[in-house]
């Protein structure tokens, strides 16, 4: 028992406050409420100090506070449990980029955009064309610029191929279409449109790029799985 309040121990009255703010005594229930609050983070600065004060001068409390403290721990902190490798089908809905032994995938995706970049420019800038009008022609010439700058940013930035491709397999597929029905009619030399190559190539670049979607289960190419940690980390943790 101290000047200011009565003495702690099971079923006391609660403890005052003195003057100068510090709970000066408490029961061994409150100190328990305020104990387990501070092991929670919810109990304010004072009035755990002031428990503490108390469970450092109460065996019954202390041995209490031990005991809840080393549950707590085990509750909180326990051994990972085991979960399956899902690393295969995340990174197969995700559609991770796959450029190929070497990277030669972009290498030539690179090359490919670079020769329309040099075929499309002359387009773009043309003064008269006997084919087509100088606003088709600016116009035949402002598209195929712009998909070979969207191939070069995708050579780029590997991860975005997926979101290119279903432009470059429309580009692919009219222009193969059209080019057989040209040919077939005999509108066009079959030389005139082995141009078309080129989309029929860019698309097929970037569909290996994107990861080959579409293709059977069976027939891809499984990722590598991350190796599990070493037991002496897992240990340590």
């Amino acid at each position: 028992m101290d000047g200011e309040g009565k003495a702690s121990g099971p079923g006391g009255d609660a403890g005052a406050v003195s003057r100068d703010g510090r709970m000066s005594s408490m029961d061994c229930v409150e100190a328990r409420d305020i104990l387990s609050a501070d092991l929670d983070h919810e109990a304010g600065a004072m009035e755990a100090s002031a428990a503490h004060r108390h469970a450092d001068n109460c065996v019954e409390c202390q041995r209490w506070f031990d005991d809840v403290e080393r549950l707590q721990r085990r509750l909180r902190v326990r051994e990972a449990e085991a979960v399956p490798d899902l690393s295969f089908t995340i990174l197969e809905r995700s559609h991770p980029p796959r450029p190929g032994r070497a990277e030669w995938v972009r290498y030539a995706l690179a090359v490919l955009a670079l020769t329309q970049l040099v075929i499309a420019l002359p387009w773009l800038f043309a003064s008269n064309d006997p084919g087509a009008t100088i606003h088709e022609s600016r116009h035949i010439g402002a598209m195929s610029v712009a998909l070979a700058l969207g191939l070069l940013y995708t050579v780029k930035n590997p991860s975005r191929a997926y979101g290119i491709l279903p432009i470059t397999a429309a580009l692919a597929f009219t222009m193969l279409v059209s080019a057989v029905v040209d040919v077939v009619r005999g509108a066009t030399p079959l030389l005139e449109e082995s141009i078309h190559v080129l989309e029929v190539l860019g698309f097929v670049l970037v569909w290996l790029l994107a990861g080959r979607p579409g293709t059977p289960r069976w027939f891809r190419r499984a990722p590598r799985s991350v190796s599990s940690a070493p037991s002496s980390l897992r240990d340590a943790a």
